[in-house]
């Protein structure tokens, strides 16, 4: 090809794009992050109020969504705040809204990200960070369903290992009370489970992914089933994750 003819990489480029061929389009450098990121506008904390509520610095307030944190006068009240302070009291904090816009406070609902500065590094979802470590217990609400399934692992993983509250309240101990309630066979492990949400009866075989997590409860009509037909027989349904 003549060099009068020749056209860069990024000419043969530019032509794609605005040709609309090949999936092609023109990114300003600057907007990458935000693309990246689901162009999520981002909010400064002023202040922590407790473990679960923050204000903005216009003002709003914030209320973590799917958590609740111990008020105040209750055990580890502190310690759940000076924890959400400490991660992202004076920082920019990406907020996720679910199908809950606010509470009747007026205070905003949101999953709350706290971005890493690390391009290949996981930002932070706060409400896992403080249910993971113990702050916080979860706030189930049957509409808001983002993140519910991961902060309820998280919460069953936190009380086994006995992280922060669930270790050191004294009051949390009997949440823990189904560990003791067993099967009554071997072969009669299919755990039949009732959400407090509301949102149906699901029974978990050993195969599913939170299978360890589920717990027991007879009181609430709970049960052990021995095969899945005696399960559906029950009004049990099988639960997603599991094979």
């Amino acid at each position: 090809m003549a060099v009068g003819t020749k056209i860069s990489i990024a000419a043969i480029t530019a032509i794609l794009a605005a040709a609309g061929y090949g999936g092609y389009s023109l990114i300003k450098k600057s907007e990458l992050a935000a693309l990246r990121s689901g162009e999520a506008e981002l909010s400064k904390v002023a202040r922590v109020i407790d473990g679960d509520t923050f204000e903005l610095a216009d003002g709003d307030v914030v209320r973590l969504l799917g958590i609740d944190a111990p008020e105040a006068k209750e055990c580890y009240y502190e310690e759940s705040k000076q924890a959400l302070k400490e991660l992202i009291e004076g920082k920019e904090v990406e907020l996720r809204k679910d199908i809950t816009g606010s509470d009747h406070f007026g205070r905003l609902l949101r999953y709350v990200i706290l971005p890493n500065p690390a391009p290949l590094e996981s930002n932070t979802l706060v409400d896992e960070y403080m249910v993971a470590a113990g702050y916080a217990a979860l706030n189930e609400a049957p509409r808001d369903k983002l993140y519910h399934g991961l902060l309820l692992e998280t919460r069953e993983q936190a009380m086994r290992k006995e992280k922060g509250m669930w270790g050191a309240c004294e009051y949390e101990k009997a949440a823990r009370s189904q560990d003791a309630v067993q099967p009554a066979s071997a072969q009669c492990t299919i755990k039949g489970n009732i959400p407090t949400d509301g949102s149906g009866r699901f029974y978990f075989t050993e195969g599913c992914n939170n299978y360890s997590q589920v717990k027991i409860d007879p009181d609430k009509g709970e049960a052990y089933f021995c095969t899945e037909a005696e399960a559906i027989k029950a009004g049990f349904q099988k639960a997603q994750y599991c094979p």
